[in-house]
């Protein structure tokens, strides 16, 4: 139903129970005359036709958007004027449906009454503008913190690509001069990274399984790079893969886990990728060989991280960096995800 329909519904439905409530009380006090239906239509009619007039004042010169001390005055003199129009009608009515003369304590009686009964009306509907303009600066409110968590969570993404392409560039040039098929096998490589790169600057969210895609050709390259010195290991569960993440999250943190981890022993080490789905959220793993200083938290990419998170996902999701054993580090993202927790059926990591 259109607020316009419903305006009209109260408007007449209200009016009409009001006189119909007077008339009653009039016979019960005087006696009942059919002269009081003629009355009752008049008091409609006027009563539907000052507060309709009031409506229309009151929309004109935005009294609605008023503060209370400015639209107080204006109220108490409408409700007024109101009021003393509707007495001067009624009093010859009653006067002579009665048969007596003019009193004026008569007057002021039904000046108080119908007083009365249009103050009620005027702050019914100032309420309700007031409540319904609280609850547009809410939508509003929302919309606005929705569009600025959009934008800043567009700027955080496009932030990770120029570090990304700086290490992956890194990784193709130490293969150029050695090995001209792998570096041109590694360019193809850095082309489909680059590709879901740009189409994750048009995207909040991507599967995790089109994300692992992404970090399998990004680990391709550091291996070429590393050789034996990497070793790759992944434990996923199939029932994680369409879960939704912020694109380049995971490759961040494999990045961080082979720049911060791996690179720094002689012997190299591992990185180990886990995904399972736990009270309806999914919890993803990097661990790697490692120790967690305490002023080397990986910098920009693991903060980017955790506000992305935040951004994306609210109180429900979680990020963490911590010291597993002596020499594993182990980053850990929790993402809630709308699902009952499946019976997990583990598909088991390679190793590369």
């Amino acid at each position: 139903m259109s607020r316009q329909r419903s305006y009209w519904i109260f408007q007449i439905a209200g009016w009409t129970a009001l006189i119909i409530n007077e008339i009653i009380n009039y016979s019960l006090d005087l006696g009942f005359k059919y002269y009081l239906l003629f009355e009752a239509a008049v008091n409609i009619s006027l009563g539907i036709l000052l507060t309709h007039g009031y409506r229309w004042l009151a929309k004109r010169w935005n009294w609605t958007e008023l503060p209370f001390m400015a639209l107080a005055p204006r109220l108490l003199a409408a409700v007024l004027g109101m009021a003393a129009l509707m007495t001067t009608v009624n009093l010859p009515l009653d006067m002579y449906a009665y048969d007596f003369e003019f009193q004026p304590l008569v007057f002021l009686g039904l000046l108080g009454q119908w007083g009365k009964y249009l103050l009620i009306w005027t702050l019914i509907y100032h309420m309700f503008h007031y409540f319904e303009r609280r609850k547009e600066i809410e939508v509003d409110k929302v919309r606005i913190e929705a569009s600025a968590k959009e934008t800043e969570a567009k700027v955080l993404r496009a932030q990770l690509n120029p570090h990304f392409m700086f290490n992956a560039l890194n990784s193709i040039r130490a293969l150029i001069l050695e090995d001209p098929d792998r570096a041109q096998k590694g360019i193809t490589q850095l082309s489909n990274i680059l590709r879901s790169s740009l189409l994750a600057d048009r995207r909040r969210t991507v599967s995790l399984g089109e994300e692992l895609r992404t970090v399998d050709d990004y680990l391709a390259l550091e291996k070429i790079r590393y050789e034996d010195r990497l070793e790759i290991r992944k434990n996923l569960y199939p029932d994680t893969l369409g879960v939704q993440v912020p694109p380049m999250m995971l490759q961040t943190l494999v990045e961080n886990a082979i720049k911060h981890g791996v690179s720094k022993p002689v012997k190299g080490g591992f990185v180990n990728i886990d995904s399972q789905l736990r009270r309806g959220a999914l919890h993803l793993s990097i661990s790697n060989t490692g120790v967690l200083e305490g002023t080397d938290s990986g910098g920009f990419g693991l903060e980017n991280t955790a506000h992305r998170l935040d951004l994306l996902f609210g109180a429900g999701a979680s990020f963490r960096i911590y010291q597993a054993s002596e020499n594993v580090v182990c980053a850990e993202v929790v993402i809630p995800v709308e699902t009952s927790e499946p019976t997990p059926k583990k598909f088991e990591g390679l190793k590369v």
